[in-house]
This record gives C-alpha cells, sequence and structure tokens, in this order.
C-alpha cells in the first residue's frame, strides 16, 4: 500500500467511483453484451450494422475531439453495434444435413477416421421388455465420416462426426483402435435428443458445436480397422494422454483397495479415484450420479471437477512461488500463464477449460498493465475478449458464472474488504519493519504497534516462540473473515444462476464452501503431487496418496453432511424476466453504491440480499385462468401429461422414462425433462400425480419428480409387484404423500374440474407382472368440454370401458402411444374427440404409432397432435371450445 494511496486519495484502488475515466472498459463490455443480446432477440442485416458501426466510429472521433462530455454515447453506441455485427459474423456450426438424415435407426455401414479414443468399460444394461440385467465391454470411439455403404455395396461420400458406442461380450478381446485409424463399422445410427418442450437442454444443437452429427451403436465384431495410424491430431493426443492418466490413477487406486494396508479414512478408494480424475483431468465420465448430486445439492460441484477456481488455485500458487523466489512481476506473469496453458492442455482444454484459462490469462495481462489500479477494468478487458472471439458465451451458464464469480469479488467483496480488515491484513507484512509505520494511515499503524506490544509482553508469559505465533493467529483470522465476505457475496450473486441453470436454492453452499475451498486449496497441490508419483514412480505413490485421501474424505464428509440436511435439497422454479431484471438492476446497484462514502457496505449487502430474494422467492406458476389445461410433454417413447385447472390447482400423469435405460445411466427423464418443463412454468409444489401402471416409460422419471415437487397425494391403481414400482411406492411413503387407490366408478373433485374413474374395473386382476391393461383411465371434464386419458390401456379395458359407458371426450390421449392393440373404431366411436393427443418417441423401437391408427383418427376427421413431431402440445378446454397450441407457440 503506498503512501499516496493512505494518505492522500479519497479512494484506494477497490473503491473507485464507476465512471468512465476509472472504468472505460466495463462500460465497453457492458455495450458489447447489450449488442449480443438485442442481436439475438432482432435480427438486422450485417451491412445496415457495418453502415452504423461507420456512422458511429465517425461521430465518436468527432465528439472525442470537438465534444468530450458527451462522447460517452456514440462509443457507447460502436460497441453496441460491434456486439450485434459479431452475432451475425460469427461462424455456424455445420448442420451435417445429409448425416441427420441418414440417422433414422436403421442399420448402415461407414468408413471414417478415428478422432478420439475413448476408455474400455464394463456396463450394465437391461434388455427390452425384460428386468434382466446383463454385463458387457464398452468403448465410445468419436468417427470424422468421410463415406457411407449403400445397400448395393456403392461407396458414397459423407461428411460428418459420429459419436460411436462399440458393444462386446465381457469376454471378448477388443481390437486396440488408436487416432487417424481409418476403420469401417456397421452401425446404428440416431439423432441426439431433443425434446421438444420449454426449459429442456438441446442436446442436439450442443452435439452439433462440437462436430458431433449423430449418435452410433454396433458391434466390435462389424468393426473393421482398413489402416493404421497415421499422424494423429494434437486433440486426440492430449486426450490419449488424459486417458492414460486416468486409467494409471484408477488401477492404482484398485491395487490400494485390494491391499488394505490402511484405515479407510487414509485410502483410495475406486469412487475417490474417479474424483480425482475429474477434478485434475477433466474426466467427469466416471463420476456415479449419487456423487454428482451430493455435490449439486451443496452447491459445490464445481469443486468436483475441473472449474476456473481449480485453474485459479492452480495459477495463483504458481504466482505464489514465482513471486516468492523474488521473480520481477513480468516473469511471474508469463510462468504463471505458462504453467497454467500447460495444466489447461492436460485437462483436455475442453470449452470451460479454455474460457477459464482464457479468463485467467487476460485477467493477469489486465493486471499487469493497470496494476492495481482497476480490477474491474481487467475482468473487462478479459470479458470484451473473450466475447470477441465467440459472441455465443455470453449465453453459456459456465461463462456467465465465472464472470459473476469475480465480477461479485473485484465489485463487491474487495471495496467492503478495503474499508474494513484488508488494511489491517496488509499492515501485517513486515511487522517488526518500522520505518514502514509513518507511511500508513494512523489507525493501521496504531495497529502493528499495538500488536508489536502484545507479543513483546507475551514473551515474558509464555516465551519467544509461542509469542511470535500470535501475528500468525491474526492472520489466519483476518483470512477467515476474507474467505467468509467472499463467499457471502458470491452465493449472494450466484443465487440466479444456480436458480435458474440448475433450479436450486443453494441454503448450504456458504458452510460448505467455508469449510471446503481451504481443503481445496490443500487438496488439489496433494493430488497433482500424487498423479505425478502414480506416473513416474508408483513405488512411492502411497505415501502423498495417504495424505489425499485423508483430505478427500475430510471433503466429502463436508459435503455429505449439509447434502443430508432438510435444506440441501431445495428446489426453485425458473425465475421470471422480471425477476432476472430486478436482480440485475440491485446486483448494478450493489457495485456503484460500495463505492460512495455513506452507509455503502450496509446498502450493498442489503442490495444484493434483496437480489438473492427476489431470485429464489416463488412466483405465480404460470395458466391460463378460466380454462381447464392439459399438456402432452415431450419425453420421446413415453408417457407425462400435465394437467392444470382453472384455478391453478396441477396434476401430472406419468412421468415418462426409458426402457431398457443402463442402471448406472446419468440421465433420468424425471429431472432432466419433465421437472425442468415443470419448473419453465413456475411450478414449485404439485398438487397430486397419477401413475397410469408400472412400466419403465411412465413411471422411470416419477422418482425424481417426487423428490423435486413433494406432491400431496399420489394416485394409483391396481399394479402388481414390481423393483420399480415398490422402490417409487416406499420413496412416496418415506416423503409423506399420501397415496389414494382409484377404480371404475370413482368420481371426484379436482379444484373445479370433475375426475371421473373409467380403469381398471372392480373386479380387475392385475397378472404377475405390470401389464398395459393396469392402466389408470381418467375423464377430466370443465363446464361442457372434457378430455379422456387412456394411458396406455388396450383392447379388454376399451372394452370393459364400453360396457361402462359415458366416454363421449372432446380430447383423447391415444392409448398405449398409437398401438394398434389400441383405440379400436367401437372405443374410437364412443369417444367421438375432436382432438387427439399421441405421446411417441421419433423412430422408436417398437414402430408407434400404427399407420392404422393414425388412418382411423383420419378417417373420423381427428386433429392428431405428435410428440415426435410436435413436440410439447396444450389444449385449453374453457367449459364451451377446445383449443390448441404446438410447442412452437408455447415457447
Amino acid at each position: 500500500m503506498t503512501q499516496a494511496a493512505t494518505q492522500g486519495a479519497p479512494f484506494s484502488s477497490g473503491t473507485e467511483p464507476l465512471r468512465f475515466q476509472f472504468v472505460p472498459l466495463l462500460f465497453a463490455a457492458i455495450c458489447l453484451s447489450c449488442g449480443i443480446c438485442t442481436s439475438r432477440c432482432i435480427w438486422l442485416p450485417p451491412a445496415l450494422l457495418l453502415f452504423g458501426l461507420f456512422l458511429c466510429v465517425v461521430v465518436s472521433f468527432l465528439a472525442v475531439n470537438k465534444a468530450h462530455r458527451v462522447s460517452l454515447v456514440p462509443l457507447g453506441a460502436v460497441f453496441l453495434l460491434l456486439g450485434a455485427f459479431s452475432v451475425e459474423a460469427a461462424p455456424r456450426p455445420d448442420p451435417q444435413t445429409e448425416l441427420t438424415q441418414l440417422a433414422d435407426g436403421t442399420q448402415r455401414a461407414v468408413e471414417g477416421t478415428v478422432i478420439r479414443v475413448g476408455p474400455v468399460r464394463r456396463i450394465e444394461s437391461v434388455l427390452l421388455f425384460s428386468d434382466k440385467v446383463r454385463e458387457e465391454q464398452s468403448q465410445q470411439v468419436l468417427l470424422r465420416l468421410t463415406s457411407v455403404i449403400g445397400g448395393d455395396t456403392t461407396v458414397m461420400p459423407l461428411a460428418g462426426g459420429l459419436s460411436l458406442t462399440l458393444y462386446a461380450p465381457v469376454d471378448a478381446a477388443l481390437p486396440r483402435l488408436t487416432c487417424a485409424d481409418n476403420v469401417r463399422a456397421t452401425v446404428t445410427m440416431r439423432l441426439p435428443e431433443r425434446y421438444l418442450d420449454p426449459g429442456v437442454w438441446d442436446e442436439r444443437g450442443y452435439m452439433l458445436n462440437e462436430g458431433i452429427g449423430a449418435f452410433g451403436t454396433g458391434k466390435v465384431a462389424a468393426l473393421t480397422i482398413l489402416s493404421r495410424a497415421g499422424h494423429a491430431s494434437i486433440p486426440c493426443w492430449l486426450h490419449t494422454m488424459q486417458q492414460n492418466a486416468t486409467s494409471r490413477l484408477l488401477a492404482f487406486a484398485d491395487e490400494q483397495e485390494s491391499m488394505a494396508k490402511l484405515p479407510a479414512v487414509f485410502q483410495l478408494s475406486r469412487e475417490d479415484a474417479t474424483m480425482l480424475t475429474a477434478m485434475l483431468t477433466g474426466d467427469r465420465s466416471y463420476l456415479s450420479r449419487g456423487v454428482r448430486t451430493g455435490f449439486e445439492r451443496t452447491g459445490s460441484f464445481h469443486l468436483l471437477v475441473v472449474s476456473g477456481m481449480h485453474l485459479a488455485i492452480f495459477a495463483g500458487l504458481v504466482f505464489f512461488i514465482a513471486k516468492t523466489v523474488r521473480l520481477p512481476r513480468s516473469a511471474a506473469t508469463c510462468i504463471t500463464i505458462l504453467l497454467a496453458f500447460c495444466y489447461a492442455l492436460f485437462t483436455g482444454y475442453g470449452q470451460p477449460v479454455q474460457r477459464s484459462f482464457w479468463m485467467i490469462t487476460l485477467f493477469l495481462i489486465g493486471r499487469l498493465l493497470w496494476r492495481e489500479r482497476s480490477p474491474l477494468n481487467a475482468i473487462a478487458f478479459a470479458a470484451l475478449v473473450l466475447l470477441a472471439m465467440n459472441p455465443q458465451a455470453l449465453f453459456d451458464a459456465g461463462f456467465q458464472m465465472t464472470l459473476l464469480s469475480v465480477l461479485a469479488i473485484a465489485g463487491v467483496a474487495a471495496p467492503i474488504a478495503e474499508r474494513s480488515f484488508a488494511p489491517y491484513l496488509e499492515a501485517l507484512r513486515d511487522l517488526w519493519l518500522l520505518p514502514v509505520d509513518p507511511a500508513l494511515p494512523p489507525r493501521v499503524a496504531q495497529f502493528r504497534v499495538s500488536l508489536r506490544l502484545i507479543v513483546e509482553h507475551a514473551r515474558l508469559l509464555v516465551g519467544r516462540r509461542l509469542s511470535n505465533c500470535i501475528p500468525i493467529l491474526v492472520r489466519i483470522s483476518l483470512r477467515s473473515v476474507e474467505l467468509l465476505l467472499v463467499s457471502i457475496i458470491v452465493e449472494l450473486v450466484m443465487s440466479l444462476p444456480m436458480a435458474l441453470y440448475f433450479h436450486r436454492i443453494t441454503a448450504v453452499a456458504l458452510p460448505v464452501n467455508l469449510f471446503v475451498v481451504p481443503l481445496l486449496t490443500i487438496l488439489l497441490p496433494l493430488a497433482i503431487l500424487t498423479l505425478l508419483a502414480v506416473l513416474i514412480l508408483p513405488a512411492v505413490a502411497f505415501a502423498p496418496a495417504t495424505v489425499t485421501a485423508a483430505v478427500l474424505h475430510a471433503v466429502l464428509w463436508v459435503v455429505h453432511l449439509f447434502a443430508n440436511s432438510m435444506t440441501g435439497d431445495l428446489r426453485t422454479p425458473t425465475p421470471s424476466i422480471v425477476a432476472v431484471a430486478l436482480w440485475m438492476t440491485c446486483s448494478a446497484f450493489a457495485i456503484w453504491v460500495i463505492r460512495q462514502r455513506r452507509l455503502a457496505v450496509s446498502v450493498a449487502l442489503a442490495s444484493l440480499a434483496a437480489a438473492a430474494c427476489i431470485a429464489i422467492l416463488p412466483h405465480h406458476p404460470l395458466y391460463r385462468h378460466g380454462a381447464l389445461e392439459l399438456t402432452t410433454i415431450d419425453v420421446g417413447q413415453g408417457d407425462a401429461l400435465l394437467v392444470v385447472t382453472p384455478e391453478g390447482k396441477t396434476l401430472l400423469v406419468d412421468a415418462g422414462g426409458i426402457a431398457g435405460a443402463s442402471p448406472d445411466s446419468k440421465f433420468d427423464m424425471g429431472e432432466d425433462v419433465v421437472s425442468q418443463v415443470l419448473w419453465a412454468r413456475g411450478i414449485r409444489r404439485l398438487d397430486a400425480v397419477a401413475i397410469t401402471h408400472a412400466h419403465a416409460d411412465h413411471i422411470g422419471g416419477m422418482p425424481a419428480v417426487l423428490e423435486n415437487f413433494r406432491p400431496r397425494e399420489l394416485w394409483i391403481a391396481r399394479n402388481p409387484d414390481s423393483p420399480a414400482y415398490d422402490r417409487l411406492m416406499r420413496e412416496a411413503e418415506a416423503l409423506g404423500i399420501t397415496t389414494q387407490r382409484h377404480i371404475a366408478g370413482d368420481s371426484f373433485h379436482f379444484g373445479s374440474t370433475e375426475i371421473r374413474v373409467l380403469s381398471p374395473a372392480l373386479g380387475y386382476t392385475p397378472k404377475a407382472t405390470p401389464s398395459n391393461d393396469d392402466s389408470l383411465v381418467l375423464r377430466v371434464s370443465y363446464g361442457e368440454t372434457s378430455a379422456l386419458l387412456e394411458g396406455d390401456a388396450e383392447a379388454p379395458s376399451e372394452a370393459r370401458m364400453l360396457a361402462l359407458g359415458g366416454l363421449h371426450s372432446d380430447l383423447l390421449k391415444v392409448g398405449h402411444h398409437g398401438s394398434k392393440t389400441s383405440t379400436t373404431p367401437a372405443f374410437l366411436e364412443a369417444v367421438s374427440p375432436s382432438y387427439a393427443t399421441i405421446s411417441v418417441g421419433p423412430h422408436n423401437y417398437y414402430g408407434h404409432p400404427k399407420l392404422e391408427t393414425l388412418e382411423k383418427l383420419e378417417a373420423t376427421h381427428i386433429h392428431t397432435y405428435r410428440t415426435d413431431l410436435l413436440g410439447a402440445s396444450t389444449f385449453y378446454l374453457d367449459g364451451r371450445h377446445v383449443t390448441a397450441a404446438g410447442w412452437n407457440q408455447l415457447q
């Protein structure tokens, strides 16, 4: 801290007012971001943007020279137009149209070059139409396709990226594939899933950005290596190096676990090794869903995988060592950037790592250029460069969270620290160097004098060695206060992205981070040392591995302790646009007000607290007043239907699922699709859920729905015991959900609607295993309009419902995904709907919907909506009329 800064300046480096002359790049970054957002909403011709940009540059040049006070307006317009133009000029990903047309579930022979090879793994999968689990080997290979072979052996050129998963029996020998091998394989190709629902992540668009146009599966026996490797690409070589390191670390953990010479707390298990590989190499593929969930619940998942924090800790450690050996600032910066780049390469140099590396690099360069004068300018400089390279990064959750974190620290936490304890922390440096005191503010100089006196008096009582620990304890205390302050500010700022992208209220993130972040600064260097020992000198790797295991288990203990608490799993719907705007206003006000003179700290903290409350407090769910709403959610080959009454009561009928999904699959239909749709509608809690029957494509996603939305009631019919159904019922009981069993003849009110149960019949006895005729069939009516929700009921159930009578409905949810075993002519005539909806997946294994079912619907002039073609469809029944809206209209 210089004499000028401490004696004469009204503001220190972190508390400068937000004026253009202090932070010009911050204003430029804000304008650029506004331009990018504008271009995303409104399309403008690039030529018009260029012309406007030219005019604004000319006006800016004249204003800077002739009217300096008004020059901010044209300069802001320049960056605004630059942002809009950068979006239009940015390259778009190749749509790979030819490949996507061939990815229809048909088996084809393709040729291509290997660009990435994954490890061989043992997996478990469930056979279709059974509960039997099969163990087999699998290996993922990325191919750059060159041709496809037609049925007449004609070779046709084909360009695109294919993510191929090869399968083989457990005892089969897999060929050793390497980068740049040319191969031929017979594969079944399909498109990456894209669920056409509001609020659901677009996997297909993401994979196209990664250069992958289709997924493929095939048997190892159907793969032929045409020619061996040429020159492997650098990304492939880096990935191979990463995989080798991962395999060595996992093998080391398996060996240590089998020996079991040490207590469990000091021993690395295979699960521990998977976490270390995610933390060190960026390979998340080995992480189990249980491990991920624990860290996600506590808002600490960024601590588990390679993120900006890991690179920051690594770079900070390198920079600290460089400064300790008294290297010049420029040399320390260059060495830090170089070693951080090497570490980023080792982790695979994926998009999140690239973004973090460039953020750190540009910040260090900006810090070098502007010294300590304006950290906000350095952050804005990094953001400008990153957005110039990739304007779409502005809408990436990782970019936003990284940028918000550093803005929270530099924009709010640092000024608060400088107004309170930071001068005392700085004063602990060279405590016994007396000539420093006169250059400091009086209160800080007095602190140094008092601390020296305390140490001197303590020497008389406890001796020199213990008394010399007093300044160390004071430093630790102040650093703890610093960590607490930074954690509080960051958690308050992170409230919006956590609610927006992860739908979590991280109530326990603050205590978790207070304990875990210091442990992580110890764990990461130890883990790196352990990995280096495993790779270079395995014989001595057990020594650092023992300490690493102890620290890692301490981290896991803290995470699991808070994750299992009542506040560790609070979920929240998507914040409204108004809430987002208010949050941005409060956060920006906090950054501005903290740089004012009076009550700055209190007002800034109150503003951030208000922003956090705005982000997480519930808002009114979105629904149409005065109409019964039924939405068929696109869950692929499965069923999920949302019913909202005119007064806003909510009922979810089924929650989709994937038949034959692997038990260790990381995809959960209930969490990743159905819950996202409900949160996008602003729904925090469901009034009731119903399961039609116990097939996986209807109840597979229900456990996550029960956990996330805690419905008041669960409606069931008569279902036989099965592992999945029994687990679901146990979960409902544990969550305190009231279970109600319904059979044909039951009738009751749900809000202002009337629900009549049509099936199963009073005397129905289910088979030993779940079947379609177990389905709970409901007729929901409002005024003179009604909808019949058939589940998977087939012809026998339809015959019993015909005998019951009273089936006429305006909307029919077609039974069993349009199968020919449902929707008999007599049943369709009795229902006589105006609209029908079919929940079905594209190119599904069963061939649903069947042509004869579609022909029956067409012959009776029924307006039919299919989720595989139209996505989620909503029907509004206002008591007299029915109107429909497709997914595009819901957006």
